[in-house]
Order: C-alpha cells, then sequence, then structure tokens
C-alpha cells in the first residue's frame, strides 16, 4: 500500500525579527563571536500552516499543476528568491492570478478527499477541490498579513 508522505505544502509567513539585545553567533570563518549588527538579518515566523497528507497537484491537470509550480511553489521556495522577494503583497497578486487564470479554474476537478463522515447510512467520503481551496486559503492568509512590514512568504 501506498503511504502518503505527512505534510504535502508548508506556507509559512515571516517578518524581520525585532530583538530585544544584541545577540552572540558564531563566524566558522573568523573562530570568534561577532554580534548581529541588522535585525533584518534575523527574520521570526509569525504564521505557519500546511496541507497535511492532502496532494494539492492530485486535482489539476498537468497544466493547471505546472502553472502553480511555476508561478507559485517555485518563486516562493527558500532558495529561488531573497525574502525581500517572497512578499505578501507579490504572493497576493499572484494566488489572485491563479485562482482567476482559465487554465487553474478549468484544470482542477473535484475528488474524493481522504476525510470521511459517518451518516446513518454508513460513511461517506468528502468531495473537494483541493487546488481550488488551497488557493482560496493562500489568498486569505495574503490578505491577513499584507500589511505586516516587510513580511515575507516561504513555500514549502
Amino acid at each position: 500500500m501506498l503511504e502518503l508522505p505527512e505534510v504535502r505544502l508548508r506556507l509559512s509567513i515571516w517578518r524581520p525579527a525585532s530583538l530585544d539585545r544584541t545577540y552572540l553567533y558564531n563566524d566558522d570563518a573568523r573562530r570568534e563571536p561577532c554580534s548581529i549588527l541588522h535585525e533584518s538579518a534575523l527574520l521570526e515566523q509569525i504564521y505557519t500552516w500546511d496541507t497535511g497528507r492532502h496532494d494539492i497537484y492530485g486535482s489539476c491537470n498537468d497544466v493547471a499543476a505546472e502553472l502553480i509550480r511555476d508561478r507559485l511553489a517555485r518563486p516562493f521556495s527558500r532558495h529561488a528568491a531573497a525574502p525581500a522577494k517572497r512578499s505578501v503583497r507579490r504572493f497576493q497578486a499572484v494566488v489572485t492570478e491563479l485562482i482567476d487564470c482559465p487554465d487553474v479554474r478549468g484544470g482542477t476537478s473535484w475528488f474524493d478527499s481522504l476525510e470521511t463522515v459517518t451518516t446513518s447510512s454508513g460513511e461517506l467520503s468528502l468531495r473537494a477541490n483541493v487546488a481550488l481551496g488551497v488557493l482560496r486559503h493562500f489568498r486569505w492568509v495574503a490578505r491577513v498579513f499584507a500589511d505586516v512590514p516587510d513580511a515575507s512568504v516561504l513555500l514549502r
């Protein structure tokens, strides 16, 4: 039996840390403690959410899945861009564009989810359009954090 990974996609929102005091760290190149000069060098996580075992791409055709990967998942990954280029406002614009994109809307479908509900006639599998549900949740998160100064988005 095929086992799904515990988490398929994780969204987190970060902002520059506000430090109450100076912190020291080890600089391996100089072999001595250094103080942090710029608070903006450190980020703190202020929100996290993940899809659990639900696969966002499972309800997409190849075109929709590739659009979501190319425009959202890859550009907002840790290795793709610096935090300043992964702003919440930019994330909001990309998510809205994907929700409105005919290739994404027409390329996703409803299917039986992993969750069930027990009724008087037995257990029923719930149906979901995971891709559009996740994109709509991302849009809501972006609206909530849009005014946080220098907040950035990370998808992994």
